[in-house]
């Protein structure tokens, strides 16, 4: 009970609603048509100097029977013919025999001097327009007496002549009918038709449509809102209102780019302060590394005079030193104007063996297997970079012994570190988040994930064994 109220109190409530607004269309209606009427005056006023695309008298319109503007003689005449006679009617067009007892009289005289190629005069066209099978008599004729054409055009019904009379036989079949019934305009596709002192005119979008904006008017086929009929079409009043949802995307629009326009100063200012940050810390450590620098080499005069355990930690010291120094360059590198940093990324040519020992002498007790050795072009600060990382992970988080290999084929250079250790799982999420916990192994294979793309290379995991595979693109040195 409680839901049937309440589902009779929303009806109420809608119907309410719907006789409300209503109400307020038949209020404001005559205000609307009232407004519209000076704005169509003046439309018109300025429409009858606006040159005309084309134009025919009405009178010529007038002279035509009726059934020759109506599109509905075009189709066969079912409603008086019945289909039975029409039927024999077409046979007897491509036969010439048989019976034509039920057709009418017209027709039988039409198509018996179609079959004896007899010559109708002109008075018997103006006497029977249409032929029962749809069209005018004047067009089926014309199909096999071409040279009657000049005599017979204004026997043609308007559709079978499209570019005479202005154009009228383009029209679609309502506004066909308009015409007949005695409209005075007419909208197709954006053109205007308009009858005018006796003549119909036809005005192109760019001539009416501009005078009609002028005029505060908006002209559109009738069945949606309409202030003012005009057959089948509508005038309504164009005001400020009107376009309020244009203002409001143009608004937005506006309001959305300054926001991008803003998001993206803003942003450029906080990488430039970030750029000049990185170039005064980089050249401030400049100083510091040079020094560093320095005292390795003073350190490599006096190496066999250091006691054994200096001697040991010395190797590390010097390479965290050369690291520095790469890394102090990088930075400068990519920190200058646009462009100079991909000089980092430019191939140098090398030989692998030459250049695998010095990555072994920076990894205490390494050794390498080099399957044939070649000089390829190399990005060397980035590989090297790569393989130091993925060395450094092995020595420090994996287990004795560690071995690389190295092999140049195809285009390609393949580089695999394997270490004794096993891993939990061999997957890189997995690995990342060791990093994330604290065991220091997701930061650096995660560089070299980032920097391998962008060499356009790859990395894979694998094992047990643990074993990291790096592959680059890379080409042998000409």
């Amino acid at each position: 009970m409680t839901s049937g109220n309440n589902y009779r109190a929303i009806s109420k409530t809608e119907r309410c609603q719907q006789y409300a607004v209503l109400l307020l269309a038949a209020l404001i209606a005559p205000f609307a048509a009232a407004a519209s009427t000076p704005a169509l005056d003046q439309f018109a006023t300025s429409l009858a100097s606006a040159p005309a695309a084309a134009e025919v008298a009405l009178s010529e319109l007038q002279q035509l029977d009726e059934a020759l503007i109506r599109p509905a003689s075009l189709y066969p005449a079912f409603n008086t013919v019945a289909l039975p006679a029409l039927a024999a009617l077409y046979r007897f067009r491509r036969e010439c025999s048989g019976g034509l007892d039920q057709v009418p009289a017209s027709a039988r005289q039409f198509e018996q001097a179609q079959c004896d190629k007899t010559i109708l005069p002109e008075s018997w066209f103006a006497a029977h327009p249409l032929h029962p099978l749809g069209g005018s008599y004047a067009w089926h004729y014309l199909a096999r007496h071409p040279e009657s054409a000049a005599t017979l055009q204004r026997f043609l019904h308007v559709r079978e002549r499209p570019d005479a009379l202005a154009g009228l036989g383009r029209l679609s079949d309502d506004n066909l009918d308009a015409i007949a019934g005695g409209q005075h305009w007419l909208l197709q596709q954006q053109t205007l038709w308009w009858q005018h002192q006796q003549v119909w005119r036809r005005y192109a979008p760019a001539v009416w449509q501009p005078l009609a904006r002028r005029a505060g008017l908006e002209l559109t086929a009738a069945g949606q809102r309409c202030d003012l009929l005009l057959g089948n079409i509508c005038a309504n009043p164009v005001s400020a209102l009107d376009n309020w949802w244009r203002w409001l995307l143009a608004g937005a629009a506006l309001v959305l780019l300054l926001t991008l326009g803003y998001a993206w100063w803003q942003r450029r200012g906080i990488r430039k302060r970030q750029k000049f940050i990185l170039q005064m810390l980089t050249h401030e450590l400049r100083t510091p590394i040079a020094n560093l620098g320095n005292i390795v080499e003073s350190f490599r005069h006096d190496f066999d005079a250091l006691p054994d355990s200096a001697q040991a930690g010395f190797g590390r010291l010097a390479d965290g030193v050369q690291r520095m120094r790469q890394l102090a360059d990088a930075s400068r590198h990519y920190l200058s104007e646009a462009g100079a940093g991909d000089a980092l990324e430019l191939p140098s040519a090398v030989l692998l063996s030459e250049w695998l020992e010095a990555v072994s002498e920076r990894h205490h007790g390494l050794q390498f297997c080099l399957e044939q050795d070649q000089r390829i072009l190399l990005p060397l600060y980035w590989i090297s970079l790569c393989l130091d990382n993925v060395l450094n992970n092995a020595h420090h988080y994996g287990k004795a012994p560690v071995r690389l290999n190295a092999s140049w084929r195809k285009g390609w250079l393949r580089l695999t570190v394997s270490d004794a250790g096993v891993l939990e799982c061999y997957r890189w999420s997995r690995m990342h988040g060791a990093g994330a916990s604290g065991s220091g192994m997701g930061l650096g294979l995660s560089i070299v994930r980032r920097v391998m793309r962008r060499l356009r290379g790859k990395v894979r995991l694998s094992g047990p064994p643990t074993t990291f595979t790096l592959e680059l693109p890379c080409e042998l040195q000409r």
